[in-house]
């Protein structure tokens, strides 16, 4: 177990020996990784998920169980959405009051 937890913090720790970076800039990275790249997957996710749902809905009109899994994923969906837009609105307000720059938002193109 010790040589477990050796092994992970040799790891985080050295692109901060080896590149002289500071922990704020390494976790100022892995944040703009998951604010540019996997919130923009994960919303298309969820949208996907929501629009599968919307179509199995209308599809199966004469089917109460086929709509009820539609409805399922039409809820789950727009759960997933509200989930993400107030992660980005908690995070927008924490980085302005906290750090005093613009919130990192997902963007497909610059």
């Amino acid at each position: 177990m010790k040589k477990i937890i050796l092994t992970i913090s040799i790891s985080i720790f050295i692109p901060v020996i080896t590149y002289a970076n500071t922990i704020e800039s390494i976790s100022g990275k892995v944040a703009k990784f998951f604010g540019e790249t996997m919130m923009v997957l994960l919303f298309s996710a969820a949208l996907a998920m929501f629009l599968w749902g919307i179509v199995d809905f209308i599809r199966n009109a004469d089917n109460s169980e086929a709509r009820e899994k539609g409805k399922k994923r039409m809820l789950w969906g727009i759960v997933a959405l509200f989930a993400m837009v107030a992660f980005l609105g908690l995070t927008g307000i924490f980085t302005n009051t906290f750090f005093g720059g613009d919130p990192i938002l997902p963007q497909l193109y610059e």
